[in-house]
């Protein structure tokens, strides 16, 4: 084992405890790390007691919250991310243009992550949170990291391979060409019965990408006929946002297929 590599693993199980932690998930026991973490009760208890130290976290009795110094490194993070500081206003005209709640979505593993969440004025709304974590495979922003991804694609394929039928994968595949043909997708009711979203690809200057701008709302509202109005201002704000970063190319790593004859 070389010199480094005894850090990087106590690092990465850090991380590993750090990430059982969200907007739905704020304080936890250690209970619930082992449960969440997979890792042995000594591990958990001995990383927990480091970050505590180090105020990572924090504790309240027998549970336990991220740390206050956490919040100096997220300004930091979200002031010195030119993706971020594009996507803010782009994100909130979205909104305004279509009336429903509109975000930015990173990628965390085979999950993505909002870093960027507008919400609507309206009653009946979509609510997400900056942080919360949702699956690749269920929703428009999460497509459309598959289907620009050939790894992502690959993975989630594996980790969902038991809940997939055949008809799944063919409905998926008719997706994934249809946001590589038009820039944008419209997925209905993946994630939660009657939530319908529309989300577009953004790279970066390799063409690789980084991100997916996303908007949500009522099925009753979000549906096909405002998909097909909305669909193209998304994949503008998409592509603006793209050229920021300084992309003026093929996207890399693209999945083979580029039809633009599957329906949302």
């Amino acid at each position: 084992m070389s010199e480094g590599q005894p850090s990087i693993l106590v690092m990465e199980k850090a991380v590993r405890v750090l990430d059982c932690f969200s907007p739905g998930q704020t304080r936890l026991s250690l209970s619930d790390i082992r449960r969440l973490t997979g890792m042995p009760n000594s591990t958990v208890a001995r990383l927990v007691r480091t970050l505590v130290a180090s105020e990572l976290l924090q504790r309240t009795g027998d549970e336990y919250c991220v740390g206050l110094r956490v919040l100096g490194w997220a300004s930091a993070a979200s002031a010195g991310s030119d993706l971020l500081v594009a996507a803010e206003p782009v994100a909130a005209h979205l909104r305004d243009v279509t009336g429903e709640t509109a975000g930015l979505y990173i990628r965390r593993g085979t999950t993505r992550v909002a870093v960027i969440v507008k919400l609507s004025s309206r009653s009946i709304i979509y609510r997400s949170d900056v942080g919360q974590l949702m699956p690749m495979h269920l929703g428009a922003a999460g497509k459309v990291f598959m289907a620009h991804d050939e790894r992502v694609l690959n993975a989630v394929l594996v980790e969902t391979a038991d809940e997939a039928p055949g008809e799944s994968r063919i409905a998926l595949d008719r997706q994934l060409e249809f946001v590589r043909g038009h820039g944008w997708l419209l997925t209905e009711e993946e994630r939660e019965a009657g939530l319908n979203s529309l989300a577009a690809p953004v790279f970066d200057a390799s063409g690789t990408i980084v991100a997916a701008i996303a908007v949500g709302g009522p099925s009753s509202r979000l549906d096909r006929a405002a998909a097909e109005e909305f669909g193209p201002l998304v994949a503008d704000a998409a592509r603006s946002l793209s050229r920021r970063l300084g992309y003026d190319g093929a996207p890399a790593g693209r999945a083979p297929g580029t039809t633009s004859e599957a329906t949302a």
